[in-house]
């Protein structure tokens, strides 16, 4: 999670929003399989009713395994005939499942740079890039973040609303405007919900998942320009890179009080940042569009490699690490 913060004007928190997005809906097979590519839909959640849009919304997962015993009981035969011997019993089968030690290591980045906005996976070992898909928009993405039902959430920079967007079709899910100007970082929470670093005021902020809109929390205490935001499991709390002062900070999630860590040996210019739920250490990208490991107790950063993004100018601002197993994303590269 993270990003750069270009963009100005006024900044309010509530209020009536007026905004909505139309588009064409499209289903996804049971086996997970994709059935369309670049278009636009309303969010759903819960299979509950949104009071202000009016819209039905529900969620399906499905998962499958099987088991099967098998088993042959022998018969008695004759007045004094041996008993027949008990069958063997059948294999036991196993649904196919992703959540081994191995999965799930990996990162995704938007890359806004390039025209359609493109998303890529990025490995943790050498930080090199494979393509995932093409969104149906030239609009600047410059924080994601994965929550923890799954769902990849993107902060759009060029019309402020919270978007969904399916990391195997790059189909995208209108949740809301956020109604703040800047947002350069948003993280999962510790539970359903979302974080948000807001630099037009530098508060952190909570974000509805159900509607997009941000609600202050509190005042950072410092002067923030570009950074990322991201939880730690761990910490039980949120780190955040400021790219002004190329400091590694923690902020209260009650409080929103920023609170200094260590500074790094990096000069961020943009920033992305994030803790890796599966490794356990926090990872960073910068103008170099490389992949970095940040240090939290002495702030060295180490270059993991480069990404080596199609676009050769594009920068990275952005990272997501998952909270579920993704299987497009797992079986890509």
């Amino acid at each position: 999670m993270g990003g750069s913060a270009s963009d100005t004007g006024s900044t309010t928190m509530g209020g009536s929003a007026s905004n909505s997005a139309t588009g064409t809906s499209t289903s996804t097979a049971t086996d997970g399989t994709a059935t369309s590519n670049g278009t636009t839909t309303m969010a759903t959640t819960d299979g509950e009713t949104d009071s202000e849009s009016g819209v039905t919304m529900g969620t399906t997962t499905s998962t499958t395994g099987g088991m099967t015993t098998g088993g042959v009981t022998g018969n008695t035969s004759g007045s004094t005939g041996s008993t027949g011997s008990t069958g063997s019993t059948g294999s036991t089968g196993t649904g196919s499942t992703t959540g081994d030690e191995d999965n799930s290591k990996w990162l995704v980045s938007f890359e806004d740079t390039s025209s359609p906005t493109r998303l890529y996976k990025i490995d943790l070992v050498d930080g090199h890039s494979t393509f995932l898909c093409a969104l149906d928009t030239n609009d600047n993405y410059n924080t994601s973040s994965f929550g923890r039902n799954g769902s990849l959430y993107a902060a759009n920079a060029s019309t402020k609303n919270l978007e969904i967007i399916d990391p195997c079709t790059c189909e995208r899910t209108i949740v809301g405007p956020t109604k703040v100007s800047k947002l350069p970082g948003i993280t999962a929470d510790q539970g359903l919900g979302l974080y948000g670093l807001e630099t037009g005021i530098d508060m952190l902020v909570d974000i509805s998942t159900e509607n997009g809109n941000a609600t202050v929390i509190g005042p950072l205490g410092i002067n923030w320009g570009t950074g990322g935001l991201t939880w730690s499991d761990e910490l039980q709390d949120t780190y955040a890179i400021n790219g002004t002062d190329d400091t590694l900070y923690t902020i209260d999630h009650l409080t929103g009080k920023a609170k200094f860590l260590v500074k790094t040996d990096y000069n961020f210019g943009s920033v992305g940042i994030e803790w890796h739920p599966k490794t356990t250490r926090i990872y960073a990208c910068s103008n170099s569009a490389e992949l970095f490991h940040v240090d939290e107790v002495d702030g060295k950063v180490s270059i993991l490699g480069p990404m080596n993004l199609e676009n050769k100018s594009a920068h990275c601002d952005n990272l997501a690490a998952p909270w579920t197993p993704v299987q497009c994303v797992e079986d890509a590269g």
